[in-house]
């Protein structure tokens, strides 16, 4: 389709989006009416809608960093874990950027994976110029986190890049990213990341198309307020100096009495963001990562997710009113709201059983909200996929109960989509942490 026939598309979308977030004001009132005597489900109408309407007035003003012309030096770190498959790729596309050579750092660390992804970094490493690459060896699994933490330790470049072992930027994305670092304020941005084996199934497409309104829509809205609540793990950057007073105490956070090995992207975007640093979306920054393909393996990833929302939540509610003024009204929503929301699904699929009528008023609610997010992605992209936008809606909610049993079981460190044996702790335990032992391989022709 030319670009001549999406104008008209992209104009009755915006409409729609409108005409939707008019029906959603006017579904608050009369929601709030019907239910004058419930307290409960009237105050959470209130909050969710009165959110969701705020995130498209605030995304109506956003707008990515200009560029600047800056070039600082920036250290692209990887951290690998079992991705044979992909970590190759995944240096290949770092070293194909469009960046000075002389302004760039590559480490990428494996943390003690059990099958070839150390042959593979090799490997792959051993294709280019000396000093292309630097592979650094942990010799066990100690985590994602302290993977990181040996990768910044290990580079002394002013911008830090985290790039998961499955994603790809654009060539041009690392050049985009850096620009809005030129307000000092700035203390870590995140990019735009797309799914990229969308095309798998059913499931792949729900959450490309999730991931691509969370970040055009949600993001955007978080960068406003200059407040971007997680700069995602897949693709996002950090100003050293924001991060290395931080670093020994995100590496080796507890919560609860057990230390921290999961939530590593927004624990360090929450401790940025308590030190006083603005944080920032930029959506010109592009990469592509791979999503889960299988329930089993979504639905782990979800709950290691979730477990990571309920412990930073609340802690972001906790400092957001003096780091960041602004933002917290949002933030407060977000939180109470989010809380609320698997209680009030199960209160509402139990309605027809316990008040013995179906809870209409609260599914036209969701459908105006799934329906608003389906014109937001049909107005900005044009592959068909809107239709998986509004059917994520519900996919998503229906299983936000979840929420109740990661609460259960915030203690434990588990990440569920991988093998945990080296980090499998028991109760009150932490896992091992100590980077006794690593050691670091450079080849003489990386």
């Amino acid at each position: 389709m030319d670009e001549r026939s999406r104008g008209p598309l992209k104009f009755l979308s915006l409409l729609g989006i409108i005409v939707i977030c008019g029906l959603i004001a006017w579904h608050v009132g009369v929601k709030v009416s019907f239910l004058r005597g419930n307290l409960f489900t009237a105050g959470y109408t209130i909050l969710i809608s009165s959110y969701v309407l705020s995130r498209f007035g605030l995304a109506a003003f956003y707008r990515p960093p200009r560029d600047r012309g800056i070039e600082p030096t920036v250290a692209i770190i990887v951290p690998a874990y079992n991705e044979s498959e992909a970590v190759s790729r995944t240096i290949r596309s770092c070293l194909a950027l469009d960046y000075p050579r002389h302004k760039i750092e590559i480490v990428v660390i494996n943390d003690g994976s059990s099958d070839d992804t150390w042959d593979r970094m090799l490997e792959t490493a051993a294709e280019y110029p000396p000093g292309s690459v630097r592979c650094i060896d942990l010799g066990r699994n100690m985590g994602k986190r302290a993977a990181m933490a040996a990768g910044i330790r290990a580079t002394s470049s002013e911008i830090l890049v985290f790039v998961d072992s499955d994603s790809m930027p654009a060539r041009d994305a690392i050049r985009k990213l850096v620009q809005g670092f030129a307000d000092p304020k700035v203390g870590a941005i995140s990019g735009l990341t797309y799914v990229r084996n969308a095309a798998t199934n059913t499931l792949t497409r729900m959450q490309a198309t999730r991931y691509y309104v969370s970040f055009q829509l949600l993001k955007s809205a978080e960068s406003v307020l200059g407040a971007v609540t997680c700069c995602s793990g897949c693709f996002a950057a950090y100003r050293r100096s924001a991060v290395v007073d931080l670093l020994d105490e995100w590496e080796h956070q507890r919560f609860l009495g057990v230390e921290c090995t999961y939530g590593d992207d927004r624990a360090l975007t929450n401790r940025v963001i308590k030190a006083g640093w603005t944080t920032r979306y930029d959506s010109r920054a592009e990469a592509w990562t791979d999503a889960p393909d299988g329930y089993r393996t979504f639905f782990r990833q979800q709950l290691r997710w979730k477990k990571s929302w309920s412990r930073e939540g609340p802690l972001l509610l906790a400092h957001i009113w003096r780091s960041r003024l602004r933002a917290l009204p949002s933030v407060a929503v977000q939180t109470v709201a989010g809380l609320m929301s698997p209680l009030v699904i199960l209160y509402s699929l139990a309605q027809p059983l316990t008040h013995g009528r179906f809870p209409a008023v609260y599914f036209v609610g969701l459908f105006l909200v799934s329906a608003a997010y389906a014109m937001v992605y049909r107005m900005l992209r044009n592959d068909g996929m809107w239709i998986y936008a509004f059917l994520g809606t519900f996919f998503y909610i229906a299983f936000s109960p979840q929420l109740l049993w990661a609460i259960a079981r915030i203690r434990d460190g588990k990440w569920g989509t991988r093998d945990d044996a080296g980090t499998d702790a028991g109760p009150g335990q932490a896992p091992p942490a100590q980077r006794t032992g690593d050691r670091e391989m450079v080849l003489s022709n990386v």
